[in-house]
């Protein structure tokens, strides 16, 4: 439950409408997060504000369990669930449901990030950035890397870090959900190449 609160802070949502009055959702792609912050406002300094702030929320979700680990809980477990809370937070916000009777949010990579790094940087998310990466380069499609790190994710915490494939399981899905609408659209060349 804390996981899902911490992720449900709307950050670009938030940055959007200070700085320029205007309704992220109604901007560019639509999307909550930091790529489309830069879309919608066309400043780099916002897109670090929101990137770093929505790292954050990913790492305290991780952190946040083992802050409390003294309670003799299942840490792992414990890790896992603040994990996939903060994802889910982040994909469908309780902010937004509050608001507009709605769920709505970002897709959580920068999240991811934060998770990743927090849970093991070199295990999890070192080769995740780099099945991310590869499509960017060969590519120039933001969005097709985002999506093959999605779908890498489970595997990878399948093959290199076994006791924690479930939190990589569960945090894909939601990622893969909002993903999938403009999966066909990018392969019609109809989404931007960079986003």
């Amino acid at each position: 439950i804390i996981g899902y609160l911490i992720g449900s802070f709307p950050t670009a949502y938030l940055v959007v409408k200070k700085f320029t009055g205007r309704d992220i959702r109604q901007e560019e792609t639509g999307n909550v997060g930091a790529m489309n912050t830069l879309r919608a406002t066309g400043k780099s300094y916002l897109f670090f504000l929101v990137f770093i702030i929505d790292v954050f929320k990913g790492y305290l979700g991780v952190l946040v369990p083992q802050m409390f680990a003294y309670l003799n809980y299942d840490l792992k477990l414990a890790i896992t669930f603040g994990a996939f809370g903060v994802v889910l937070g982040h994909c469908y916000s309780l902010y937004f449901y509050i608001k507009d009777r709605k769920f709505s949010g970002g897709k959580a990579i920068a999240s991811l990030f934060g998770i990743l790094i927090g849970v093991d940087f070199y295990n999890l998310f070192m080769p995740w950035s780099i099945a991310m990466l590869i499509p960017v380069v060969l590519t120039g499609n933001l969005f097709l890397g985002q999506f093959v790190g999605t779908l890498a994710l489970p595997l990878i915490g399948y093959l290199l870090l076994p006791e924690y494939f479930l939190l990589t399981f569960l945090c894909a899905i939601p990622v893969f959900i909002k993903q999938w609408p403009r999966f066909i659209p990018m392969l019609k060349g109809k989404e931007p190449r960079w986003y």
